[in-house]
């Protein structure tokens, strides 16, 4: 059976994480992916987050980039425009994080494209969205986490604010992203029109806190500093005697009945002081306490089968490298290998989303090389070979 998006052509005008991920999951389902570049690449490439693979690309680049084509061009240029335009005339589907106001300077806003091609859907991510102060600033994860109050919930022990530990608004948006463009493409299908698709990366923050951003505007504002539920007890995490971690979610009383059975503590069950979810937060840090000192008297292993065996929600706090090794990941394939030019075999996240008739999959490598793909694409455009080393010679391709 074909993939489900087989026959969808995508072009994707973004760069750095979260769009050209949103244009990898539409990729992963069967989705005829090109992702354009300037002449000296995605500013992906050249991001110092993480440790450089063996030849200096970038990690991140290869996840957010696979199951695409690659087409390095310079569509500021009249020839590289009538490219774009030539793609765009014949695509389903469009995505760029361009900062407000670019894409009405170069022509390639949707009243523009849309005109000539009115069933296309065009997907605009921004950073801050498109009014207010932040509107043109330059915008990543770690801001978007401050301005969104994500950073605020975390602190250490001096009130320093501390980041979520992974990069929230970036890999929660291309679900999103790819979300909003397969709703716009049913609509399509019932009416024959495309649609424009927007999101911020800022929205996003705040998608990922929708159960803790509530308030009611007619009580009063909490006083004092905030102070994170999860911060608690009943949500630690815990060393063990062999100096790995452990950590324990107890959210309702026959969890906390399950962790004091697990950890012979029965008593602790109608103890006054821990009796209620209510006594336990407000008595948190002695509760820490005295779970710290069961938790220390055995390895982690142990506390596992105990709590396997007591219906405890816990698991083990694994290293990002651990994961690798995690029976209980590779028993459901959620890590992929792929042969990566010029790096070699790669491993990172696998489909994350399996449909039963049509299930996605990871085809091909990342376009790490700058225009992997520009001649062939160019061809199907119906460039001659002499036209395409035209517009080469003149610093259009590369």
């Amino acid at each position: 059976m074909p993939d489900v998006l087989e026959g969808l052509k995508v072009l994707d005008l973004s760069q750095m994480w979260a769009t050209p991920g949103a244009a990898a999951y539409l990729a992963d389902f069967g989705a005829d992916v090109i992702k354009v570049e300037p002449l000296w690449g995605d500013d992906a490439r050249r991001t110092f987050t993480q440790p450089p693979m063996p030849n200096g690309e970038s990690r991140a680049y290869l996840v957010v980039n696979r199951n695409k084509r690659g087409l390095a061009i310079d569509l500021t240029k009249p020839d590289g425009k009538e490219v774009i335009n030539a793609l765009a005339d014949r695509s389903d589907v469009i995505l760029h994080n361009f900062r407000p106001g670019v894409v009405e300077r170069i022509g390639l806003d949707y009243p523009t494209l849309s005109a000539r091609n009115p069933g296309l859907v065009y997907a605009a991510v921004t950073a801050y969205g498109k009014k207010g102060p932040f509107a043109l600033r330059r915008g990543y994860d770690r801001l978007f986490q401050a301005l969104s109050g994500l950073m605020g919930r975390r602190r250490l022990p001096d009130g320093s604010p501390m980041g979520a530990g992974v990069w929230a608004s970036d890999m929660s948006a291309p679900l999103a992203i790819a979300y909003g463009v397969l709703l716009a493409l049913l609509h399509r299908e019932r009416t024959g029109r495309g649609q424009q698709v927007e999101t911020s990366l800022l929205h996003m923050a705040i998608a990922m806190q929708a159960v803790d951003i509530v308030r009611l505007d007619d009580t009063p504002k909490p006083s004092g500093a905030f102070r994170d539920p999860a911060a608690q007890a009943m949500f630690g995490s815990y060393r063990c005697a062999d100096d790995a971690w452990l950590t324990i979610v107890v959210v309702s009383e026959r969890d906390w009945q399950a962790l004091c059975d697990c950890l012979e503590l029965p008593h602790l069950i109608s103890d006054p002081d821990f009796d209620t979810s209510a006594k336990r937060l407000e008595r948190s840090d002695d509760l820490f306490h005295l779970l710290t000192g069961v938790f220390e008297t055995q390895p982690r292993a142990h506390w596992m089968e105990r709590f396997a065996a007591h219906d405890v929600p816990g698991a083990p706090v694994l290293s990002p490298d651990e994961v690798f090794d995690s029976p209980q990941v590779l028993a459901n394939d959620m890590l992929v290998s792929m042969q990566q030019a010029p790096v070699g075999k790669v491993r990172y996240m696998n489909v994350p989303i399996q449909l039963s008739e049509t299930p996605g999959s990871v085809r091909s490598s990342a376009p790490v090389e700058i225009g992997r793909d520009t001649e062939s694409i160019l061809e199907e455009l119906g460039y001659s070979p002499e036209k395409v080393k035209e517009i080469r010679d003149a610093g259009v391709i590369k």
